[in-house]
């Protein structure tokens, strides 16, 4: 919400006042007066009440959930694009306007058969206590049946993002809240790679720090809460300053997560300063949704809706509880293994039954606390472990609410330091290898995790396997498989694809692993249950045979039977 007070009689008022709260305030007070000469001056910046970036050339962005690597970012999402953010202060409000279109890159348009590589939404922004999101054209969803229809008003949480996400790309607007706020501190952001360290003025009620290079904004900092980084940064870098008019601006806007993962950036073409716009245009256009105010939440961070908005993956609160958790059987002999979901099978993950404890794969967000909720109803034991598949964010988002429960953490060794700041750093780990995968057995049942180097899919990608811990060759073997092969026919509402046709998977990463499969010894008998199903949620099927996947892949797999996972020194 913009402060009405004048600018220039606060700024004059705060150098001179004996109020100043001490040297650090004074030195904010200074660095902010020295950055509003160079940028032009208070009468200058003063005049600007709207404006717009308008980038037509450069629209590129990448994403943090679905990276190859762990901690660095080379997944891109927008591939190529163009947007124009606008901005108007009114009545006490900052207004936003985004106009965006891109396309997917190969990644994620080519197991959707359906899906349409080009995003084309308008949204309006509101900020203050009855701020609103609207999208009156389009929306961003990977999942929408038809995302060029208008999503209308976003949800609380969604909606908080972008109003903040507002404030930090506003600059002329920023500066001015600056110069109006009661109070100011400052304090030093070291930059990790030169050791220099740079003045950061903190705002005190937008939760943004203005950090300044050379008496220029050189970008806005946010920080927040990761569920796996934990104390993270989020930042608006600003370069490429030409003068607009009488002031000075930037043209190159990037964000970078944690200093190191640029997930956004764009290049402006066209500034434009108070332009005519039309009476409507940051007018909310919707009778379908009702209207929602911003609002943060721990189960949905700031964080979280940032990863998962920008890659079109957020799809809105999870409207589910312990009620809506189903449980199937993927081998009726062994009731110890079960299949569960929760609201939807269009994901799944196991949960093995030991005598004295539960262990699970993966670790969705918001279904991790259903689920913890759902065992402790009906059962006296509790999941001591937790095996997620791979560290992207739909499948290890959760991963700090089981280990907050009390659950240790099984991932490959390569990804015990992703995991570290998790639960605060209070965590129990067991990490396994290539030579040395994770064996669980109490004498009943077994699961095995696998990993290997240049695993398709994710860096540290593995896969589960449990079974009797004295198997035959006629007993049931379950192989949990997340992303490589998603079992199941693809059908929407128009031509089925049958599953040898892996409309949904990519059939040489799975020869990939059915090679690695071999060298594991998987009994060629094993039934596969996949995290993901290959058909819309009305007609899931999350189950195929082994043998299937090495017909599709044209794999000789080699004739292994279930008895060769017997322990002969337990077993007989």
């Amino acid at each position: 919400m913009l402060l009405m007070i004048p600018i220039a009689a606060t700024l004059l008022s705060l150098l001179t006042s004996a109020a100043v709260n001490g040297p650090s305030e004074m030195e904010a007070l200074q660095v902010l007066q020295r950055t509003v000469a160079v940028l032009g001056g208070i009468e200058a910046i003063k005049n600007i009440t709207a404006f717009s970036y308008d980038a037509r050339t450069i629209y590129r962005s990448q994403t943090l959930t679905q990276s190859y690597g762990l901690k660095r970012s080379d997944q891109s999402v927008s591939a190529a694009g163009a947007q124009i953010m606008s901005f108007r202060a009114r009545n006490g409000m900052l207004q936003e306007r985004i106009d965006r279109v891109y396309s997917y890159n190969d990644y994620w348009i080519w197991a959707w058969p359906t899906l349409a590589p080009v995003i084309n939404y308008s949204v309006v922004v509101e900020d203050g206590p009855d701020g609103f999101a609207c999208f009156n054209r389009g929306q961003n969803s990977f999942y929408a049946n038809d995302h060029t229809v208008a999503l209308g008003y976003a949800d609380p949480y969604l909606t908080d993002y972008l109003v903040h996400q507002a404030h930090q790309f506003a600059l002329p607007w920023l500066i001015k809240q600056f110069l109006a706020a009661p109070s100011l501190a400052m304090h030093d952001i070291r930059d990790p790679l030169t050791d220099v360290t740079l003045p950061g003025i903190e705002h005190p009620t937008l939760g943004l720090t203005l950090v300044v290079k050379n008496d220029l904004p050189y970008m806005v900092r946010s920080y927040e809460q990761h569920k796996i980084f934990g104390n993270s940064t989020s930042d608006v870098l600003f370069s490429t300053y030409s003068t607009f008019g009488d002031v000075l601006l930037p043209r190159r806007f990037q964000t970078v997560y944690n200093t190191f993962n640029m997930v956004e950036d764009f290049f402006v073409d066209i500034l434009r300063i108070n332009p005519p716009w039309p009476a409507d245009y940051f007018e909310p256009e919707s009778s379908k949704t009702s209207r929602a105010s911003p609002q943060q939440s721990l189960d949905y961070p700031r964080s979280e809706v940032h990863e998962f908005f920008e890659t079109a993956l957020w799809g809105g609160p999870f409207g589910f509880d312990a009620l809506n958790v189903t449980v199937e059987y993927p081998i009726p002999a062994i009731p110890a293994i079960k299949s569960v979901w929760v609201g939807y099978a269009d994901y799944v993950q196991l949960l093995v039954e030991f005598d004295e404890y539960f262990l699970i794969t993966d670790a969705s967000p918001f279904r991790s606390k259903i689920l913890i909720k759902w065992v402790a109803q009906n059962s006296a034991k509790k999941i001591a472990y937790v095996v997620p598949s791979h560290h992207h964010r739909d499948h290890a988002g959760g991963v700090a609410d089981y280990v907050a429960a009390g659950a240790t953490l099984v991932v490959p060794e390569i990804a015990q330091d992703y995991y570290s700041n998790v639960n605060g750093g209070e965590i129990k780990f067991a990490t396994y290898t290539e030579e040395n995968p994770f064996i669980l057995s109490d004498g009943k049942l077994q699961f095995r995790a696998f990993w290997h180097p240049e695993s398709p899919h994710a860096v540290d990608w593995s896969y589960g396997v449990a079974t009797a811990a004295c198997p035959k060759d006629d007993t049931g073997v379950v192989v949990f498989n997340a992303d490589v092969v998603d079992p199941g026919d693809f059908n929407n509402q128009g031509p089925v694809y049958p599953t040898s046709n892996a409309v949904r998977w990519d059939a040489g990463y799975a020869r990939q692993w059915v090679f690695a499969a071999a060298q594991d010894r998987v009994p060629r008998s094993a039934l596969i249950v996949g995290a993901h199903g290959s058909t819309y949620v009305q007609n899931v099927s999350n189950v195929m045979t082994l043998e299937k996947v090495v017909d599709i892949t044209g794999v000789l797999y080699p004739d292994i039977g279930a008895s060769t996972w017997a322990d002969r020194r337990r077993c007989g």
